[in-house]
């Protein structure tokens, strides 16, 4: 089983080193590892680790100009020669038998896609039964605890802990580039677009990554356009816009607006700073206009995308 672990990046520097050398001391050697980089400068001595690297043939070592986390990931994948692609973030921290146990899966050939444990914080585990919404048809994922401790068959992924058979990831059209910057939705999308394909996700709580967060992680990736850390980037009102106008005929949408405003306006942080919510509400609804344009331009799916 050849895996090829493609990581996009922005402004990590140090932590996304630690990441890579996390995968070198797999027992279950990557095929490959892809890194596609929009970062823009390094301090001096992650660019002579990553350049060394690269030299070596270690990893694949792309530039990407736009700053798009799910632009970035179709570029991995069509740059990718394993037969499995393991998407991961740049800010993470993973055990030495991480790879093997996505590779596991596939001994069985209906396994098409694998979504992977993500734990923060203080790293606590779910192992209550799931709640019965969390396994509906429609958008039961927003349910679906990412601190699963039990496998079982979801509609739930986390881009920066999935894998998926490289010709599947194609075939459903890969991550849509209008998620600019990589907004809010963009996983969700994929899940319901490979949904619709009639496919479904092992949930796999042995392939486990603990994600840094704003602790470990405080700038960098989607930080990047973040003033104030507790309010929400614009470019993430829009893609949650964009998500839903894309799927209105869909059971259980209507849950959807309500769980938007609590998240983008009507949050635990607003309530307590309320001056902010004339203008975090103007500015969720100024996103409308946005999202309308992009559904209407189309996604920016691999098949038509010019990428790299």
């Amino acid at each position: 089983m050849r895996i090829t672990c493609v990581i996009p990046t922005l402004g990590r520097g140090k932590i996304l080193c630690d990441t890579i050398r996390m995968l070198f001391v797999q027992s279950h050697k990557p095929h490959e590892i892809i890194i596609v980089d929009q970062t823009e400068t390094y301090d001096e001595e992650t660019h002579r680790t990553l350049s060394k690297w690269s030299e070596k043939g270690c990893i694949g070592w792309l530039h990407q100009a736009e700053p798009n986390a799910s632009l970035a990931r179709n570029v991995g994948a069509l740059a990718a020669t394993g037969d499995v692609l393991l998407f991961l973030d740049d800010d993470i921290e993973i055990g030495t038998d991480f790879v093997a146990a996505h590779a596991r899966n596939y001994v069985d050939h209906k396994v098409v896609a694998v979504a992977g444990q993500v734990l923060e914080g203080g790293r606590r585990v779910i192992m209550d039964d799931l709640r019965p919404a969390a396994t509906s048809k429609g958008f039961g994922w927003i349910y679906f605890p990412k601190n699963y401790g039990r496998r079982c068959h979801t509609q739930w992924m986390a881009s920066g802990n999935f894998s998926i058979q490289k010709e599947v990831f194609i075939s459903v059209g890969g991550m849509d580039a209008n998620y600019c910057k990589g907004a809010f939705r963009e996983e969700a999308d994929f899940a319901q677009r490979f949904q619709r394909a009639g496919h479904r996700f092992i949930f796999d709580p042995q392939a486990s990554v603990y994600h840094l967060g704003m602790t470990g992680a405080p700038t960098g990736g989607s930080r990047t356009w973040i003033s104030n850390k507790r309010i929400a980037g614009w470019h993430h009102c829009i893609g949650d816009w964009y998500f839903r106008f894309g799927y209105l005929g869909e059971t259980g949408a209507a849950p959807l607006l309500r769980f938007s405003f609590r998240h983008f306006v009507l949050n635990r942080y607003n309530i307590t700073h309320p001056w902010w919510l004339p203008f975090l509400f103007l500015r969720w609804l100024a996103a409308i206009p946005v999202a309308a344009y992009l559904r209407w331009r189309g996604p920016r799916l691999i098949a038509c995308e010019s990428l790299l």
